[in-house]
């Protein structure tokens, strides 16, 4: 690769490192003096806790911020090679500004996919431990399964279970009423149990009633039951969705689904995480425009200042689309992706503007 593609790509990941040092300083400082506050006094507190929970809330709070994180380090090596009039020489010289703009954008790729890697596989699990060390200080202890008296929608079936034995994989004392295609009542099963074997539910001991013309009702000893239950389903301790991978995500919206009850905001949430890295993106596109002035036109002071009020209105824009999205007013793929779109669209446009030198005076 050229020399100057090795240059710029060195400047930003130093930049980047210098700006996420600064923020982890400050995360430590901020948190530290917030949680000291908080659990001092508790009975459970000790440092060693203390310290593994801020560790465990660290990478949250640097994915979440990377686009900022991104911006700034942009921002203030631009700044630095507009100072020195390095960018004068190199367009001087005949460098375009995507020439320019390609060692960025790399080393903004390299960033987005390690934060979509970190969302998935690596911030769910720090959330929760940091959460069970805050349960710890707090003296509450973990939510645990209630596994009496369920009520259950599955595949057109309204389903009470008094009461559920995971280990044996059965269900005690079970009723299920069952609807058609039209919503109209077609049956009504009490069974005293219900199990699991090779993946296939039975019932025993029970009777039906079915709901034609007339009411007929059989009594039997066992009989299959078509449904789909799983030990997920059974448990019906509240799930926090900020403790799931991607793929954990998209099995609890099909259940919820499933259940019949509205997943919107799962989706929102699942496509919000993947447009994420996509953002640490556009907010180098949004950079260059902002920071590449002649000083002319205002300096670079008010370059950087401007681009940062641009990038904070992007973040801005994204938490009014979620939460439109999150009450239904926007689809779900809209309120994740327009914001990133309409802010990619504005920095490429400036651009190619800055880019073309007929339009420079």
């Amino acid at each position: 690769m050229p020399i100057l593609f090795h240059y710029l790509l060195r400047l930003f990941l130093t930049g980047f490192l210098q700006v996420i040092g600064l923020f982890v300083g400050l995360f430590f400082l901020i948190d530290g003096v917030e949680n000291m506050r908080r659990f001092s006094l508790k009975e459970h507190f000790n440092w060693g806790d203390l310290l593994l929970m801020m560790l465990c809330r660290l990478p949250d709070f640097i994915t979440l911020l990377l686009p900022s994180i991104t911006l700034l380090a942009v921002l203030m090596v631009l700044a630095r090679l507009s100072r020195q009039n390095e960018i004068t020489v190199m367009r001087a010289s005949g460098i375009s500004i995507y020439r320019i703009l390609i060692p960025f954008l790399l080393g903004g790729l390299l960033v987005a996919t390690g934060q979509l890697v970190a969302q998935d596989r690596v911030v769910p699990w720090t959330k929760r431990m940091a959460q069970n060390r805050e349960d710890y200080f707090m003296g509450q202890a973990p939510a645990q399964a209630d596994m009496d008296n369920l009520w259950l929608k599955s595949d057109h079936q309204l389903i009470h279970v008094q009461q559920v034995l995971p280990n044996e994989q059965a269900l005690l004392d079970v009723t299920i009423f069952a609807w058609d295609a039209e919503q109209h009542l077609r049956s009504q099963i009490r069974a005293h149990s219900a199990q699991m074997r090779q993946g296939q539910w039975t019932l025993s001991q029970g009777i039906i009633y079915q709901y034609n013309t007339q009411v007929v009702a059989e009594r039997f000893v066992q009989r299959d039951w078509p449904v789909t239950l799983n030990a997920e389903q059974l448990n019906r301790t509240a799930v926090n969705p900020d403790f799931l991978s991607f793929e954990q995500i998209n099995r609890l919206i099909e259940r919820t689904e499933r259940e019949g009850y509205d997943a919107t905001p799962l989706r929102v949430l699942w496509h919000g995480r993947l447009s994420q890295p996509a953002t640490t993106l556009a907010a180098i596109l949004l950079a260059f425009p902002f920071t590449l002035r002649l000083p002319r036109r205002g300096g670079i002071a008010r370059s950087l200042l401007l681009g940062l009020l641009i990038g904070f209105l992007l973040f801005m824009l994204a938490d009014l689309s979620q939460a439109l999205g999150m009450g239904g007013r926007l689809p779900p793929l809209l309120a994740a992706w327009a914001p990133v779109l309409f802010f990619t669209g504005i920095g490429g446009f400036l651009l190619v503007h800055l880019a073309d030198p007929r339009r420079q005076g």
